[in-house]
């Protein structure tokens, strides 16, 4: 299951949770703006609730970065553990999908690449609350292999002809980013794209790529999507009843 912008919000990643465990699901994969604030005791206490509620379930989550999480910290992170495999965070219930990390579940090959523009960044305190990590490097994204892989994961949508998603898309650094997603896109070209960060649901054709955009903690329904991966092809995903 795919969830969108959780916020640090332990009530709706709760909901998440429980409505995966309603619906047989073996991973969740958060796709950006997860909550990683671990620097302040209310971070700290949301990370550890998630992986304990993981664990309890027996639901692997893992999650990407947005733009509202520590950058510093999962710069340290991907210091120390490299950007080849998922890290926990704090274990193995919870883990942090570095960018242009590749996996596989069962015969499905993911890949994350998360990072995204505040457009609140000036209402911010950089290093507490706001951090220039953020920004999708164009350099970084020079550097990703052209292997396809199946599903791809980013926080930012990709940039789709001039169409807008929201007022996001009146600002010059945010169609850069959206520019940028859509490179790796093009590079990895994957059957299933998914993206948050715009706080809407919307899905449209890239190609042969089908791209879906999650709502946000406050949406309900609107921000997870499940997939069954025992479609051999990945033809079809299922959207489901929601309790």
């Amino acid at each position: 299951m795919f969830a969108g912008d959780i916020h640090g919000n332990i009530e709706h990643a709760e909901w998440v949770i429980r409505h995966a465990q309603q619906n047989e699901v073996t991973h969740i994969i958060s796709v950006g703006d997860f909550g990683y604030w671990v620097h302040k005791p209310f971070g700290r206490k949301f990370v550890n609730s998630v992986a304990q509620l993981a664990e309890q379930a027996q639901i692997k989550f893992l999650w990407i970065d947005g733009n509202h999480e520590n950058h510093d910290i999962i710069r340290d992170l991907t210091t120390c553990n490299g950007r080849n495999n998922p890290i926990p965070t704090p274990n193995e219930w919870l883990q942090y999908i570095p960018r242009g990390c590749r996996f596989q579940i069962n015969e499905t090959t993911f890949m994350g690449y998360g990072g995204a523009y505040s457009v609140d960044w000036l209402d911010r305190v950089e290093g507490d609350s706001w951090w220039r990590g953020e920004l999708i490097n164009p350099f970084d994204v020079d550097l990703i292999s052209n292997e396809p892989v199946d599903i791809l994961m980013t926080h930012e949508a990709p940039y789709d002809n001039g169409n807008k998603i929201t007022y996001k898309d009146d600002i010059q650094v945010s169609i850069a980013q959206r520019h940028l997603v859509k490179e790796i896109l093009d590079k990895v070209t994957p059957q299933f794209h998914i993206c948050g960060h715009h706080h809407t649901r919307v899905d449209w054709k890239d190609g042969e790529t089908e791209v879906s955009v999650l709502g946000r903690d406050t949406m309900g329904e609107d921000s997870v999507l499940i997939f069954d991966l025992g479609e051999a092809d990945l033809d079809a995903y299922n959207e489901v009843e929601y309790a």
